[in-house]
């Protein structure tokens, strides 16, 4: 039922994003942006805060290159000893819009993901991981107004010996064209979870 309630959430917001007038065809979603983020996490309860930057950059017409960076930490007690947890994520993705209609783009990306993290306790000693895998995503980017664009994808995390799938709805509002706010959620499972602000410069 969690499965079919996310599936469900995702066909409403691109049923809602192809339902845009013909009068704003001339649109097109932004694939050309530098920018950075605020995140907020809520994994099984514990809040995380960090910080993102983003790059996406159309290689030609159909193709496209995107970069994301992510760092969050905690400090925390656990059983009476300070903790403090680090975690920061590389992606780095080739994409491709195999469906588009001017203010409505479908796409799929893919490539690698790399994840350092570590956990220093004054009582439990320190701990430290990375590894390297891979990550799909396919989406629906719509420019719905001038100043309004929406964002539906799912993306599928294959790293550590273990896979997670991460849905998300972002929206964006261009204050000009060239600069633009955004406030984004994506959720992993029923424990795990994040928010976005963003800020965008587009180019």
């Amino acid at each position: 039922m969690k499965t079919i309630f996310k599936i469900s959430a995702i066909a409403a917001v691109m049923a809602t994003a192809m339902g845009t007038t013909a009068a704003n065809a001339q649109q097109a979603p932004s694939f050309d942006k530098l920018g950075v983020s605020y995140i907020s996490y809520d994994l099984d309860g514990e809040t995380l805060n960090g910080a993102g930057a983003h790059l996406n950059m159309s290689i030609n017409p159909e193709w496209f290159f995107s970069a994301e960076y992510i760092y969050a930490s905690d400090d925390y007690n656990a059983g009476g000893f300070s903790v403090d947890a680090e975690s920061a994520s590389l992606y780095g993705n080739i994409g491709y819009k195999f469906y588009n209609m001017g203010n409505t783009v479908g796409y799929v990306a893919g490539g690698l993901v790399y994840n350092d993290a570590e956990v220093r306790s004054s009582g439990f000693g320190n701990y430290s991981e990375d590894d390297t895998g891979w990550n799909a995503q396919i989406g629906l980017r719509s420019r719905l107004t001038n100043d309004i664009e929406v964002d539906a994808n799912v993306r599928h995390v294959d790293i550590y010996d273990g896979s997670d799938q991460e849905w998300t709805v972002a929206g964006r509002y261009f204050i000009t064209q060239e600069f633009s706010l955004g406030a984004g959620y994506t959720l992993i499972d029923s424990d795990n979870s994040y928010m976005a602000l963003t800020g965008s410069f587009h180019f």
